[in-house]
């Protein structure tokens, strides 16, 4: 089963071309987006190896492409600069012929805390922090995309009874009640979308994959489950669902004169950093 967040649920959808809209929702794909990124695992024990990659649209047209690791950021507000030390203890990461980058974290943490001659900070042994990689891309055009991901690191052995967070599993995407992904591949070719109609596109998560875990407060909470929807072609009633089986609908308007075919991007979210 594939576990990856943002799968091309269909290359090949047929359109009938029509008039451009000036609006452009969310979920329209015009450039080269940053759709989604995947850490394997998803919540790192000490000492453990993670590998990093961005699902780009348009993954041709990147030139250049950087990533960054942080122990620690500092939040949104600061639009997650790094807080430990600023960007002496962000860390360059070289990206491998696949464009993913894997590091270890704890002994980048370690490395970069000798190296400005600090003693590192003594924390409970249950404690988490969030580790910050920044991605940063140039497209052919100049345009530079940027996109960070907060990677939960454990400081010593979790609690008791402790599971690990794992990504949504997409069990299956439909698009006009035809199967055109599942098992980690397509499967189907999908209608044709007609020039101001609709077609359903539905998500299935696995509900194998749906975990409970313990907030912060103590209380036991059942993972929510977030769709998100792009299309390079027509454009999505609502880009956004929640829920392990969801429907939005694939509208035929805003199709440029000409365009023929159109690809269509699910990206699947459990809101605690699987993707």
């Amino acid at each position: 089963m594939n576990r990856a967040l943002a799968v091309p649920a269909a290359v090949a959808l047929l359109l009938v071309a029509g008039c451009t809209n000036d609006f452009s929702p969310q979920s329209d794909l015009l450039a080269m987006r940053v759709l989604a990124i995947q850490a394997t695992p998803v919540e790192l024990l000490p000492t453990e190896d993670v590998r990093v990659v961005a699902r780009n649209y348009l993954q041709s047209d990147v030139v250049e492409a950087h990533w960054t690791f942080c122990p620690l950021s500092a939040g949104a507000v600061s639009a997650y600069a790094c807080a430990v030390h600023g960007p002496r203890c962000e860390i360059p990461l070289t990206p491998a012929p696949d464009g993913s980058v894997t590091t270890n974290p704890t002994a980048n943490i370690l490395d970069c805390l000798a190296s400005l001659g600090v003693t590192a900070p003594v924390l409970p042994p249950a404690s988490q922090v969030l580790t910050v990689f920044r991605y940063r891309a140039v497209t052919t055009s100049g345009a530079v995309r940027e996109a960070i991901l907060q990677v939960p690191q454990w400081t010593g052995a979790p609690p008791s009874g402790w599971e690990r967070n794992i990504p949504p599993g997409i069990q299956e995407v439909l698009i006009g009640g035809v199967q055109v992904w599942a098992g980690g591949h397509a499967t189907g070719t999908p209608p044709n979308l007609p020039l101001n109609g609709t077609l359903p596109v539905e998500l299935r998560i696995d509900p194998a994959t749906v975990q409970n875990y313990t907030d912060a407060a103590g209380v036991v909470q059942t993972e929510a489950m977030t769709g998100y929807f792009y299309t390079s072609g027509g454009t999505f009633s609502s880009g956004i669902t929640s829920g392990v089986d969801t429907t939005t609908n694939l509208e035929g308007t805003g199709i440029p004169p000409g365009q023929t075919t159109a690809e269509v991007w699910v990206v699947a979210l459990d809101l605690r950093g699987g993707q």
